[in-house]
């Protein structure tokens, strides 16, 4: 029987080699061939990718990475992130024993993606505190870090800082600092894809059995109406509800069930990630949303 050094071993190997799923076209395509071009001059430009949870960003960089072979050095910001996190820190154990070295030194996400020439994927940067931000200028700027006691870092050519941020109006987010938005050249912004697109997107991630067209059309509708409803529902479906209700509508109809029937049974339960109004009950919404399904 592997041990879990050995299995978490073997983990890595496959995600390391696993392609991503993701539609290219449409808003995709454009800003895939964006972070390309901004990654490919010397020396690559930094980018922020922006737009509401769940629309891809995360993906977008992932397939980068597996197509150009770098590896992912990913990190989620919040407020109660520290730059040593990011940089790394001297084991205190090892320092009592040797003193301080690069021996003792157990470098954090930022400095192995800087000497791997990697991708440090900076996920909801904008709720980093104005301290953690600041630490990002020298790698953004210089693409250099001191580290104390042991000397100054050069990050090899291919290292890139991409960094991902949900709308501002969210709540729990930091501003940016004026010097850090500056230092960020390239913005990308990703919005909710099309209807073609976001059905594509449901029929790639469906694998069990092929649905129904009106099926996915339904879910669709779904989705779309949280989106609509701006007075009522205050964070919508993202793109992940629609594959994850495909899935499960899949999963019965392989079992024999009738797919409308299914879809009805199971939409609630995904649903249940949306964020209505403080006026509102969601569970009465979202009875409302899904009585009312309808091809479009």
């Amino acid at each position: 029987m592997p041990t879990v050094h050995e299995m978490i071993k073997s983990s890595l190997t496959k995600k390391a080699l696993s392609d991503v799923k993701i539609v290219l076209e449409g808003q995709y395509k454009k800003s895939y061939d964006l972070l390309c071009d901004a990654t490919s001059v010397d020396p690559p430009l930094p980018v922020l990718i922006t737009g509401p949870p769940g629309v891809g960003k995360s993906l977008l960089v992932r397939k980068f990475a597996i197509d150009t072979g770098r590896s992912v050095y990913e990190i989620f910001f919040d407020e109660i992130m520290k730059p040593q996190y990011l940089v790394g820190s001297h084991d205190p154990a090892l320092v009592l024993k040797n003193g301080y070295s690069l021996e003792t030194f157990e470098p954090g996400p930022l400095v192995r993606a800087m000497v791997d020439g990697g991708i440090f994927l900076a996920q909801e940067i904008n709720r980093a505190s104005p301290t953690v931000q600041n630490s990002l200028h020298e790698p953004l700027e210089e693409r250099s870090y001191h580290l104390p006691r042991i000397g100054r870092i050069e990050a090899k050519d291919s290292f890139a800082l991409v960094a991902t941020a949900n709308p501002a109006e969210l709540a729990g987010v930091y501003r940016f600092t004026e010097a850090l938005r500056d230092r960020l050249r390239v913005t990308i912004e990703l919005t909710y894809p099309d209807k073609e697109i976001e059905l594509k997107i449901m029929r790639m991630n469906s694998p069990y059995n092929k649905l129904p067209e009106e099926i996915y059309y339904d879910i669709y509708s779904i989705i779309r109406r949280t989106r609509e409803m701006t007075d009522r529902v205050k964070k919508p479906a993202s793109v992940r509800v629609g594959p994850a209700m495909a899935k499960m509508v899949a999963l019965r109809v392989a079992r024999g069930e009738d797919p409308h029937a299914a879809l009805r049974a199971v939409a609630p339960h995904v649903l249940a990630s949306i964020e209505v109004g403080s006026s509102e009950n969601k569970n009465q919404l979202i009875k409302e949303i899904v009585e009312n399904i309808g091809g479009d």
